[in-house]
């Protein structure tokens, strides 16, 4: 693993840019939520979305990438654009890993809403794929790694039976703050 690159942008009204460098599916994620940000911002038409931000991306193995698509890149749309740039920068297991690294996560000693957020964080890196994990999902994940005095205080306190997440998410918030 080399040099990590990194995500520039001086202002949303300012294209993005990614420097020279290792990408990851984090990084990925933020290039894709700065330039959807900045896409908004300037109102792109959908078909005009990925040749505005692709050549914001440096790198040798990017500019090459861009090189090769040559005309196709300016017909691509963002989902297919997003869906090339992990098949070409990310190996081929990132969902799998992913998916079980989330599933391993444990709260530990850090307050529940610190934990809860890591680990929905790290499922945005999965969005637009069919590893992404839904509410009821990550709301299971969560349980499974979540301390063991507060997994036995929401049981007492019968947190189950609050359907919506977020509400529960509130709930399970309140009680790790006693």
């Amino acid at each position: 693993m080399g040099i990590c690159t990194k995500i520039e942008q001086s202002a949303p009204n300012r294209p993005p840019t990614m420097g020279e460098g290792d990408v990851d599916a984090a990084l990925l994620w933020d290039w894709f939520m700065k330039c959807e940000n900045y896409l908004r911002h300037k109102n792109t038409a959908p078909a005009d979305m990925v040749k505005t931000v692709a050549h914001g991306m440096g790198g040798v193995h990017a500019i090459r990438w861009l090189a090769a698509c040559g005309p196709s890149l300016h017909e691509m749309d963002w989902d297919a654009y997003k869906e090339q740039m992990r098949s070409i920068f990310l190996p081929v297991d990132w969902e799998y890993t992913t998916r079980m690294s989330i599933l391993r996560m444990k709260q530990g000693s850090r307050p529940f809403i610190d934990y809860a957020l890591d680990i929905m964080a790290k499922n945005n890196l999965l969005a637009g794929t069919d590893s992404f994990m839904n509410d009821d999902f990550i709301r299971n994940a969560i349980k499974a790694g979540m301390e063991a005095d507060l997994a036995v205080e929401c049981h007492r306190e019968n947190t189950n039976s609050v359907v919506a997440f977020k509400a529960w998410m509130d709930e399970v918030k309140r009680l790790d703050k006693k």
